[in-house]
């Protein structure tokens, strides 16, 4: 994944796919404090119904510092 597409990602988090939550799960294992990839890998486990969401939603509210901005990207996330 370019800074391109992570740009393009952060905008427009409800085109992200399949290939690019798999993209964006390498990018996690390189750089594994990246809060935005982390939340934008959460938005495409959501839209593709995974089982594994929850366990990331977990590990996701415990690499954010701030709790309010998760809880407020996941309730647009949702409606």
């Amino acid at each position: 994944m370019n800074t391109n597409e992570l740009t393009y990602l952060l905008n427009k988090p409800n085109a992200i796919n399949e290939k690019q939550t798999m993209a964006l799960e390498i990018v996690l294992q390189q750089f594994p404090y990246f809060q935005s990839v982390r939340s934008l890998h959460l938005k495409g486990l959501l839209n593709q119904d995974s089982f594994r969401y929850n366990y990331e939603l977990k590990k996701t509210a415990t690499h954010t510092n701030d709790r309010s901005i998760l809880l407020t990207l996941l309730l647009q996330m949702i409606l």
